[in-house]
């Protein structure tokens, strides 16, 4: 199991609510604390932002509380999206959409997608989210206590459930140096791109082989971008990825059939089998139609 390297988070929040807040020029997002305080590792530190009440579901400023736990945050204002990370575990969720997951960094997965009661919305300008997001980022349901007015989030402890109910992932992922490490690792010469997206050059190899599945997936990085490249001899989706995208189609190169993911023509899973092998490439910066097919072709 992994154990999150957080320091511990003791994030208070004195939910004070004023008889004001109940009358009729309550504000539109729901009762607003007064007053909080957040405590790490015994640090008092000052967040102007006040927690609100949405629909019953506590929300929390995300960008000052994933900052606080340690992670570092993304913010994508045309897409509307979030994403945050510690280097072991991520999450990833779109304003007005009430699905929430984490996933680890390094291993194959991520937890199913869950609602929360409450999308997460903007408020003059900052991200809030329902509190409960950090149960599941944390892989621990007693991470959030919400008790007598106060909130406490716990970064530290991690469930002893948590394996068996899905949420803490583990990290099969055994590292090599090369690709030709990894492929007498594997047992089979699998190919990879000899062509990548501009800037693009290989980070991080690495197999899983367990009872279930065999595969290898190697990680090519420009700045903050990453495309992941998984090649496997097992049937059926690899991808690990379980989110709704608005467009999915079928490609033809040659005589291979690609399946393509996405959203507003730009393409973030495509998927073949070809010659034995089940492949899939994920950019986590979603890319053309022509630039996947390039890559591709590269492959094949």
């Amino acid at each position: 199991m992994n154990k999150l390297s957080t320091a511990i988070m003791a994030c208070t929040l004195a939910l004070t609510l004023p008889m004001t807040a109940l009358v009729a020029n309550a504000p539109k997002y729901g009762l607003t604390a007064t007053h909080q305080e957040y405590h790490i590792t015994g640090n008092k530190i000052v967040i102007k932002l006040q927690p609100k009440v949405i629909n019953n579901v506590t929300m929390v400023p995300a960008r000052a509380v994933f900052e606080a736990l340690g992670f570092t945050v993304k913010w994508d204002g045309k897409k509307k999206a979030f994403h945050a990370e510690n280097g072991e575990r991520e999450t990833d969720f779109v304003i007005g959409t009430d699905s929430f997951f984490a996933y680890s960094t390094h291993s194959l997965g991520m937890t199913a997608p869950t609602s929360l009661g409450t999308a997460p919305v903007t408020i003059s300008g900052s991200v809030y989210v329902p509190v409960g997001l950090f149960r599941i980022i944390l892989g621990n349901d007693n991470a959030v206590v919400v008790k007598d007015g106060n909130i406490r989030i716990n970064g530290d402890k991690v469930s002893k459930d948590a394996d068996k109910k899905g949420t803490e992932i583990p990290n099969p992922y055994v590292s090599y140096n090369t690709v030709e490490d990894a492929r007498k690792a594997m047992g089979v010469d699998f190919a990879v791109p000899s062509l990548l997206p501009k800037n693009y050059k290989q980070d991080v190899i690495s197999i899983i082989n367990d009872t279930e599945i065999k595969m290898a997936q190697i990680v090519y990085q420009n700045g903050d971008n990453k495309l992941y490249y998984r090649v496997s001899q097992n049937s059926g989706d690899i991808s690990g990825d379980y989110n709704e995208y608005e467009t999915t189609k079928t490609v033809a190169i040659g005589e291979l059939k690609i399946t393509l993911k996405g959203n507003k023509g730009l393409v973030s899973i495509a998927s073949w089998e070809a010659n034995g092998f089940n492949y899939c490439l994920m950019p986590d910066s979603a890319l053309s139609v022509e630039e996947l097919q390039a890559i591709i072709k590269s492959i094949i």
